[in-house]
């Protein structure tokens, strides 16, 4: 699903990239590879290098990447699997038409065939520019940003439609401040970023440029777009402030909307997007009266810059090789420190798994899924949550009352695993091999009708976030689920051949992660429902913030690089379910030995010590600068090393696993150790 803003509300909690899987028979895995640790660091000290060292050592970033690690490389390989799935289908031009098979292959083999889309040029975008061209006056706005919002361009502001915040049952249409390109608001003011700012700037002109602007013009447009998009953010919220539910859930009726942002023709816009409503409920009002004000202060020229700038911006990839590599040299190396792009190949597979993941997921699922693998992650998943149980009734900061609705909540969890029992249906998209950028946009617009069609409709609780092929989880409040693609099952997540140690520290603590996102500083604010709904004492409550407030201070020690920190407020979620996964799962494998013979050691570590290493080596990564700010300023997830080394500096099994004593730097004085579920 293409809608990342509606997904990231929707989707909490999740466990890092959302990355394919290689599937097919492979070698057996060793669960705990010694050859990637640096033994000359000890484990009291670093215990992320200890487990990883000497692969961070070895390994060098990828120029077409930013990052490297277990998650890059699962990628890599799964990438050469489904390539090779795409390819086979690419190569019959005679498939059904309007099956799934013939909608797969000519979306990728239009994506190849780079001399077609050379000799396009923009061609394929005349009737769009030609809808921006045709404005004339500011009345005339609003159906220009319907038609982008259609082919699902992020102007101005975003419309979607997800399950309601206190309706979890029904789905509502929502709309969101968007409209800027920068990965933050903080990127267009903070005086850190100024660097930054200049060099995106004239990224801009140089795009226009290659639509074909003379000089003057294009400095003049860029001027435009920046103009725009800088009053944009300024009235934006920042990514902190977004993470608490109540702040954002606005319900309007329209003539509340039109009252706020009265410069704007609400009735064109929802006649021009297809789809009437009665109420929407709006992220952020403040962010609408600041366009209601850009509209009043704004030429009609500096809109149509604006507008064009969006379209061949959002498409560049799927555009002449100038255009792409223009696009690529500022979002890739200068915001990202990539320095040569993705071979092509992955690149278009990554966009046809954009428009068609659920069709590809089908053909990997038939191929691939082990229900073996399956059927022992739910019994993990069941070892979990009686862990848990036990974990919430011993917390002696809550009160019986909170801890019965804890508990309520804890066991009205809904599971899934492996793939959705029903495939998403792509009835009605038309996929040809004439134009690539053509059939991206043809797929924006079914998915865009798709989503909004399930506005003022029941919501469908069967219905996955995520395909079977991605490498991910994730917890959803609004229907109090956790979800584990196929992809997820294996090492060194998951490892039929390995040890319950390594298991439960590596594919355990993945679902405990999970789980712990219910109860975490948002999904907290959940119900058993899915229901935006205080059950709380304000005692219990007060003592949980006071609990999260230490994480966040101690998270925000943590230089990244150079004078950037771990923001401990953005990442709380994250590292409280990091924190409550880990513990939650070390006290599910424990629960899984009653009854057994103590496990002996293996490759000279104890099951206590293989639990946490098990647990450090999923988090095998190493970045370069450029995108360990990004991440930073933008994701909610810390960097590798501190998801591995936060957790453990607070977690006394992990002290009496490996010996950790005062005086090694891994040591947090009892008191100021964080212990939360």
């Amino acid at each position: 699903m293409k809608n990342m803003l509606g997904k990231s509300l929707v989707v909490i909690g999740g466990i890092s990239f959302l990355l394919a899987f290689k599937a097919g028979k492979e070698p057996v895995s060793k669960a705990i590879d010694v050859t990637n640790f640096d033994k000359t660091v000890r484990p009291q000290d670093d215990f992320f290098t200890y487990v990883n060292g000497n692969w961070i050592k070895k390994q060098e970033i990828p120029k077409s990447e930013g990052t490297w690690g277990v998650f890059n490389e699962l990628d890599d390989k799964s990438k050469e699997t489904i390539r090779a799935i795409v390819s086979d289908l690419a190569s019959k031009p005679s498939l059904p038409q309007n099956s799934n098979e013939q909608r797969v292959g000519d979306f990728y083999a239009s994506g190849m065939d780079t001399m077609a889309i050379e000799r396009n040029g923009l061609s394929p975008l005349a009737a769009e520019f030609q809808t921006i061209l045709d404005l004339q006056s500011s009345e005339g706005l609003a159906a220009v940003v319907a038609e982008q919002h259609r082919i699902q361009l992020p102007s101005v502001f975003a419309i979607f439609a997800m399950s309601d915040f206190k309706n979890s049952t029904m789905n509502v249409p929502y709309i969101f401040q968007s409209g800027t390109d920068l990965p933050e608001k903080d990127y267009y003011f903070n005086p850190a970023m100024a660097n930054i700012r200049q060099q995106y700037k004239q990224h801009i002109e140089k795009m226009f440029l290659l639509m074909g602007d003379a000089e003057q013009t294009a400095k003049n447009n860029a001027a435009a777009v920046w103009k725009i998009e800088v009053a944009l953010a300024d009235s934006q919220m920042g990514a902190v402030e977004q993470r608490d539910p109540s702040r954002i859930y606005n319900p309007m009726s329209i003539d509340k909307i039109k009252s706020i942002c009265p410069s704007f023709n609400w009735d064109n816009y929802f006649k021009g997007i297809g789809f009437q409503f009665e109420q929407v409920i709006v992220g952020q009002p403040a962010f609408l009266r600041q366009f209601n004000n850009l509209i009043k202060t704004t030429a009609i020229t500096e809109w149509k810059a604006y507008f064009r700038w969006k379209l061949v911006h959002s498409t560049a990839g799927k555009l002449t090789k100038s255009i792409a590599e223009e696009n690529f040299k500022f979002f890739g190396t200068q915001l990202g420190g990539v320095t040569e792009q993705q071979p092509r190949w992955k690149r278009v597979l990554n966009v046809t798994e954009g428009a068609l993941g659920d069709a590809i997921g089908e053909q990997y699922v038939k191929r691939n899924f082990s229900s073996d693998a399956k059927k022992r992650v739910d019994v993990m998943v069941d070892n979990l949550i009686a862990a848990y149980e036990e974990r919430i009734k011993t917390r002696d900061w809550m009160t019986d009352v909170t801890k019965k609705e804890a508990l309520n909540k804890l066991h009205a969890i809904i599971r899934k695993l492996g793939y959705a029992e029903k495939w998403r249906s792509y009835d009605g998209l038309e996929i040809k091999r004439d134009s690539y950028v053509k059939n991206y946009l043809r797929s924006n617009r079914f998915d865009f009708a798709w989503i909004m069609s399930k506005a003022n409709k029941p919501v469908d609780r069967m219905e996955w976030q995520m395909t079977p092929q991605t490498i991910n989880a994730y917890y959803n409040p609004t229907i109090n689920e956790i979800v584990f693609p196929a992809a997820i099952m294996q090492p060194p997540f998951f490892n039929p051949d390995a040890d319950d140690a390594v298991n439960y520290g590596a594919m355990g603590a993945i679902i405990g992660h999970e789980l712990t996102h219910g109860f975490d500083d948002q999904g907290s604010m959940f119900d058993a429902q899915g229901n935006l709904k205080n059950w709380w004492t304000d005692d219990d409550r007060k003592n949980f913030n006071a609990k999260t407030a230490m994480l966040s201070k101690q998270f925000s020690t943590y230089t990244a690089v150079d004078t950037f920190h771990v923001n401990g407020e953005l990442t709380m979620g994250e590292n409280i379910a990091d924190l409550g996964g880990l513990t939650i799962a070390y006290y599910a494998f424990k629960r899984s030995l009653v009854g057994k013979p103590v496990p002996k050691k293996i490759d000279g570590f104890t099951a206590e010590q293989r639990f946490f290493i098990g647990w450090a080596q999923g988090w095998r990564n190493k970045a370069n600068d450029k995108f360990m700010i990004n991440m930073v300023k933008t994701n909610p997830h810390s960097p590798a090393q501190f998801r591995v080394l936060g957790p453990l500096s607070n977690m006394k099994e992990f002290y009496e696993a490996f010996d950790v004593k005062e005086g090694d730097k891994l040591y947090r004085k009892p008191q100021d150790r964080v212990e939360v579920w």
